[in-house]
């Protein structure tokens, strides 16, 4: 785009695109642009929806479009932080999500419906287990009386939930605990995806060696630790990977929700999720999980 074209003589998204390219942190304020523009749609996707009543399929995935999307709305304002390098803590939902959501709808209906209520009794009955064990102790450890929680012991009920959930598991071939995240890759081909995705997002949530060792710098004297170093590595890490992994959501629900499959189909859509992410690729430019220097 022509640096000196009047913005005065462009449609109104050409001459917002035109002020982003030439103003800073182009990748953060591109995505920007997606969450704000994609809110109305995830709103349509979500509220007041007339369906039938439980937890099935549909319930599952226009929850995860909402999860998506909050979690690129986190990633680009923690971007825009000094905490910045914290934002690649989102990138583990909207992985996780995209494995899953492929994974739910590559399956029937009726099973992924049944797989959806037996995994989601287990998942409640282990919190409220979990949630017993450590509360009262939490209380007593700050001199305070222990309230009446509301909960019954959850252990029997949790123990046939599990029997039955593993049940229904091998019936289905995924062996009695169920498909595993990789599992789920597998079965709906994205294993590369989530090699790399995941992989990622366990940095970023997970203590390891590497990112503890690449907050400290030295000189021939003293030490410095610091997420600083690389704070801008971290925020574009995120912002343009958590733009991917959005973008990837929506895609495999677009021919589910009309109103998703209308902002996949959007210009402004298609245009600031080509600034994110085909603007880095052709510059050589995707970020790196490592960098050269780090070796040094």
């Amino acid at each position: 785009m022509d640096s000196n074209h009047d913005a005065t003589t462009e449609s109104p998204l050409h001459a917002e695109v035109h002020q982003v390219l030439n103003g800073e942190n182009v990748l953060r304020r591109a995505a920007e642009r997606i969450v704000a523009l994609a809110e109305p749609y995830v709103d349509e996707a979500c509220l007041n929806v007339e369906i039938p009543p439980g937890f099935n399929v549909d319930v599952a995935c226009r929850a995860i479009v909402r999860r998506v999307h909050d979690a690129l709305s986190a990633t680009t304002m923690t971007a825009n932080t000094p905490s910045r390098a914290s934002a690649r803590v989102h990138l583990r939902t909207l992985c996780e999500d995209l494995i899953f959501v492929k994974w739910i709808l590559g399956l029937n209906e009726d099973v992924a419906t049944e797989y959806l209520q037996r995994s989601a009794r287990v998942d409640v009955l282990r919190t409220i287990e979990a949630q017993l064990e450590f509360l009262p102790d939490a209380y007593r450890s700050l001199d305070t009386e222990v309230p009446e929680l509301g909960f019954h012991d959850p252990k029997a009920a949790l123990e046939q939930a599990r029997e039955e959930y593993a049940e229904f598991c091998k019936a289905q071939g995924w062996g009695k605990r169920g498909p595993s995240v990789r599992d789920m890759a597998e079965a709906s081909e994205i294993l590369s995806e989530y090699r790399f995705f995941y992989f990622l997002s366990s940095k970023a949530v997970h203590s390891n060696l590497h990112e503890i060792g690449r907050m400290a710098w030295s000189n021939r004297h003293t030490i410095s630790i610091s997420s600083r170093p690389f704070a801008g590595v971290h925020a574009d890490l995120a912002v343009v990977y958590g733009t991917w992994l959005f973008g990837e959501v929506i895609e495999a629900v677009a021919s589910r929700f009309p109103p998703i499959g209308q902002l996949a189909a959007s210009e402004a859509y298609a245009v600031w999720l080509a600034i994110v992410l085909v603007g880095p690729a052709r510059n050589g430019r995707l970020p790196l999980l490592i960098h050269p220097e780090e070796l040094k």
